[in-house]
């Protein structure tokens, strides 16, 4: 026998994923499984397809070791979703619920009542199913002992990867999602290792089910997981009186807890008032705006009270911040400005995928308790890679002439292609694993030019025009070009830009003067900082533009047909895999 191996499985009905951990606690992969899908959230789609698990286990694990496969909801928690689908009862209050065009219990909007049934049902199978693949695969590997299975609570998944992957040895760390099991929000005790629960919020009320009503009334789809474009929205909207008292007319904060401000009914009604009136001129994107600045507002609200609320009664100068919510970029860069926490650490995952690997960590910690926690700021870098001997079959097979191989000058000629104007698609090792680009599978443009966001919005990702574009910048210039510089690994937080520096880089300067920075570091990314450094060197700027690699609708590229369809279907002028630069 040689050890023991953690697979994790993040089975929501959206966000599925799978993470493998060695006996030895290093992280051998990590990946959403909306990558290899290519459908956005993987909607209802299991973690370990039996088209890859084989591939995966072969690849990371020993046939003859010990496996754990973990799971992201308890056993008892998947029991009620089958019992209650299977029951009807999802049905009867789903129709009432979308009748009303009111929120349903789960969460979802009055979309159309057979997706929603749909969606729900779909979800429900994929836990209840979850790890069956995987479980087989691995025993009819030769020479396999033993597998086990372990399912944890949800929000405990979520604390285990952000309290283990933190920088901290002691933290509060606050799950606040949509709905976790018996409510949305948890906060746990973390010191030395061990994450206790200290208490729980009981629903129905949800921040993260109020922020999906906010992405409809705003005209998207929170079901594609689209809560990122009222962030971008909002910076376009102005205060108002009226939708900002409708919005903070519905609840209130109690304590470490939200509640209705009256009653459920009553907040109900102040979504359907909300909905009737953007109903009116649905195409009046103006209108739109100010209610998704009027919501933020109130939401950042509510954050901050809890957020004192947590302190005072939990002391600690450290915060630890995940679920769903967490992705709320725009709030996490107030958090130490307007709570009393005095440091803050979001995982590179923060929403249900990141699961996966909170419960393989869970599980390894199981095992080796002496230990405190040898994982520090957890690497983002832990998806699939795009080898040498794929860009080869390219070369061999396509017979296109446009390519050359880089060598110790490739910073330079993909710093000299930025400076000119170019749009580049930049390739290198492995993929991060969140849904942020961070230099392993991004498009990087020169963000000296304020069109810039307008040309990539409307000839790379065809998305909508009020999209930002975040800045990458040289951790050592982080000061000199933001307010209150706090560095962000993961581009978990927004911060402003110094009135001096954003005529310098207005093309990653969103309309309320704001950036969702990452801090690049060499140590991080060697790539990315050395490029960013030639770039430096060539213009002056320790700034690039950095978006996903992607168009809008889609995940993240996953492999190299991926990547090169994506190239020659869009207005990327050049691609760099590896150490191969393809150019128009």
């Amino acid at each position: 026998m040689s050890g023991r191996y953690y697979i994790g499985l993040a089975t929501t009905l959206h966000d599925s994923a799978v993470a493998i951990v060695s006996d030895t606690g290093e992280i051998l992969f990590a990946e959403a499984a909306e990558r290899r899908y290519q459908v956005k959230r993987s909607i209802g789609c299991p973690p370990d397809n039996i088209a890859w698990t084989e591939d995966l286990v072969n690849k990371y694990c020993d046939g003859i070791a010990e496996h754990v496969i973990t799971r992201s909801w308890s056993n008892n928690e998947v029991r009620r979703g089958s019992l209650f689908y299977s029951s009807g009862m999802l049905r009867v209050i789903l129709k009432e619920n979308i009748k009303k065009n009111i929120l349903n219990i789960t969460g979802i909007l009055p979309i159309a009542f057979n997706n929603a049934v749909f969606v729900i049902k779909n979800g429900i199978a994929v836990a209840m199913n979850a790890g069956a693949s995987m479980e087989r695969v691995i025993r009819n590997m030769p020479g396999t002992c033993n597998v086990k299975n372990i399912a944890y609570d949800h929000h405990l998944s979520h604390a285990g990867l952000a309290c283990y992957g933190s920088p901290f040895n002691e933290a509060v760390c606050w799950v606040i999602d949509g709905n976790g099991e018996g409510g949305p929000s948890s906060i746990y005790k973390y010191k030395n290792g061990k994450i206790i629960l200290l208490e729980k919020q009981k629903g129905p009320v949800s921040l993260g089910s109020f922020y999906q009503g906010l992405t409809f009334f705003c005209g998207f789809d929170p079901l594609k997981g689209e809560e990122w474009k009222v962030m971008g929205l909002a910076a376009y909207g102005s205060f108002s009186e009226h939708l900002y008292s409708l919005f903070t007319s519905m609840y209130y904060v109690d304590g470490c807890k939200i509640r209705y401000r009256t009653n459920k009914f009553k907040a109900h009604k102040t979504f359907k008032s909300i909905l009737e009136l953007v109903s009116a001129d649905w195409g009046d994107l103006s209108l739109k705006a100010d209610v998704a600045y009027n919501g933020q507002l109130a939401y950042t609200q509510w954050m901050n009270e809890l957020s004192s609320n947590i302190h005072k009664k939990y002391p600690s100068d450290n915060l630890i911040l995940t679920g769903g919510c967490a992705l709320n970029s725009s709030y996490n860069g107030e958090i130490l400005d307007k709570t009393p926490f005095r440091d803050l650490y979001v995982p590179s995952a923060p929403a249900d995928d990141g699961n996966a690997l909170g419960g393989a960590l869970l599980a390894y910690y199981a095992d080796h308790p002496h230990l405190e926690s040898i994982h520090k700021n957890i690497s983002p870098y832990l998806g699939s890679e795009i080898t040498d001997d794929q860009i080869q079959r390219f070369l061999r097979f396509s017979g296109y002439q446009k390519v050359r191989k880089l060598d110790v000058d490739k910073y330079d000629i993909a710093a000299s292609l930025l400076s000119e104007g170019k749009i580049v698609g930049w390739v290198q090792g492995k993929a991060e694993f969140g849904p942020r680009a961070l230099g392993n599978r991004s498009i990087l443009a020169d963000p000296r030019k304020k069109e810039i966001k307008d040309i990539i919005n409307d000839r790379v990702k065809f998305r909508e025009e009020f999209r930002p574009f975040a800045p990458s910048i040289l951790h050592e210039f982080g000061n000199e070009y933001f307010e209150h510089y706090l560095e962000s690994h993961y581009m978990e937080r927004t911060l402003k830009f110094k009135k001096e520096v954003i005529g310098k880089v207005p093309g990653v300067v969103h309309e309320d003067n704001t950036g969702r920075l990452q801090s690049v570091k060499e140590e991080w990314n060697y790539e990315l900082y050395h490029l960013l450094k030639a770039f430096h060197n060539i213009t002056g700027i320790p700034v690039l533009l950095n978006t996903s690699f992607n168009v809008m609708g889609k995940p993240i590229i996953h492999t190299i047909e991926d990547a090169i369809s994506t190239f020659f279907t869009t207005g990327l002028d050049a691609l760099i895999i590896n150490d191969h630069l393809i150019e128009k």
